[in-house]
C-alpha cells in the first residue's frame, strides 16, 4: 500500500515524478513504481517510546537542569556581591569621627573546610581522629587550626597552622591562615610578617595584599601601609575596599587631599555601601572636602 502525497498520486522513487498511483511503472523513467516515502526523523527505537513525544520531555529536563544551575549560580553571585559589601564597610563610631576600614578580607585558598556551613565540632572530631593516624598530615593540621579558629580556640588553632608550616614552610594557605588568627590575638607584627610571607608566595592575591596594608596600619606602620594598598589597586582595580583603607592612611598621615580623593573613588565604585552615607558626611567634615 502506498504512502500517498494526495489521494490517488504517488511520487516516484526514483524521478520524482507525480504519477497515478493505480500504474505499475512510472511514466517518466519506466522504472517500476515505488512510491517516495517520507523519512523519518526520529530513530524506530525513540518512536516505539514515544517519538516526539520523549523527545520533548527530555528538551523539557534539560532546560529545567540548565535553569536550575543558573538560579544556583546566580544566588552564589548574589552571596558574593553580599560579602563584598560588608567586606568594605567602615566602622560607625559617629557621623563625623575618622573612617575605620575593615580589618581583614578573605581568601578563597584556605582551605578545604566550607567555612560558612561546616558542623566545626563534627568536623574537629573527624580532623583529630585522621591525625591520630597521620600526625604530620600538613593539609589535615590546616583544616583542623580552621576549625579550631571557628569554634573560638585561637591558641590552638595558631599551633595547628604552625605544625603544618613545619611541614610546608612555603603553603600560602598556612601563612594566611596564621596571620589571620594572629591578628584575632591582636599580635599585628606577627600577622603582618604572615600576611607578607603570604603575599610573596602568591602576589597576586588581593586579600593577602590587603591584609598585610591593614595589619601595618593597625599595628601603627600605617606609612608602610600605603605602598601594601596601593600594590593592591594594581592588582584589584575593582575592589573598592582598597581605596577606604588608603583613604584612612592618608587621613592618619594628614595627607588630606590625597585622602578625599580616595574616599571619593571608594564612593564612585560603591555608592550603594551599608555605610556609603556616612563616608559622605564624613568627606563634607574633611578640609578640602566636596560641600552638600
Amino acid at each position: 500500500m502506498f504512502d500517498h502525497e494526495e489521494v490517488g498520486f504517488v511520487i516516484c522513487a526514483a524521478c520524482g515524478a507525480r504519477i497515478k498511483a493505480n500504474r505499475e511503472r512510472c511514466l517518466r523513467c519506466e522504472e517500476p513504481l515505488v512510491a517516495w516515502q517520507k523519512p523519518e526523523l526520529l530513530p524506530s527505537w525513540v518512536q516505539r517510546l514515544g517519538g516526539g513525544t520523549l523527545v520533548f520531555g527530555i528538551l523539557a529536563v534539560v532546560i529545567l537542569l540548565f535553569a536550575v544551575v543558573m538560579s544556583i549560580d546566580s544566588r552564589s553571585r548574589q552571596a558574593n556581591a553580599a560579602n563584598v559589601a560588608r567586606a568594605v564597610r567602615p566602622s560607625s563610631n559617629g557621623a563625623n569621627s575618622a573612617i575605620e576600614p575593615v580589618a581583614s578580607l578573605d581568601t578563597a585558598r584556605r582551605g578545604t573546610v566550607d567555612l560558612a556551613r561546616a558542623d566545626f565540632p563534627a568536623l574537629r572530631a573527624r580532623y583529630e581522629q585522621q591525625l591520630s593516624k597521620n600526625p604530620a598530615d600538613p593539609e589535615l593540621l590546616n583544616n583542623l587550626g580552621l576549625t579550631l579558629e571557628h569554634l573560638g580556640q585561637v591558641d590552638d588553632a595558631i599551633a595547628r597552622f604552625e605544625s603544618a608550616l613545619r611541614t610546608d614552610p612555603l603553603n600560602f594557605a598556612y601563612h594566611f591562615n596564621l596571620a589571620h588568627a594572629s591578628s584575632l590575638r591582636r599580635d599585628w607584627d606577627r600577622s603582618a610578617g604572615e600576611y607578607r610571607l603570604a603575599s610573596s608566595r602568591l602576589p597576586n592575591d588581593y586579600a593577602a595584599r590587603y591584609n598585610l596594608g591593614m595589619a601595618l596600619y593597625l599595628k601603627g606602620d600605617v606609612a608602610g601601609a600605603v605602598p601594601e594598598l596601593q600594590k593592591g589597586i594594581e592588582t584589584a582595580p575593582g575592589v573598592a575596599a582598597f581605596h577606604l583603607a588608603l583613604g584612612a592612611c592618608y587621613e592618619k598621615l594628614a595627607r588630606m587631599n590625597e585622602a578625599v580623593h580616595e574616599y571619593q573613588t571608594y564612593l564612585a565604585m560603591a555608592p550603594s555601601a551599608p555605610d556609603a552615607d556616612r563616608v559622605r558626611s564624613h568627606l563634607q567634615s574633611m578640609p578640602g572636602g566636596p560641600r552638600s
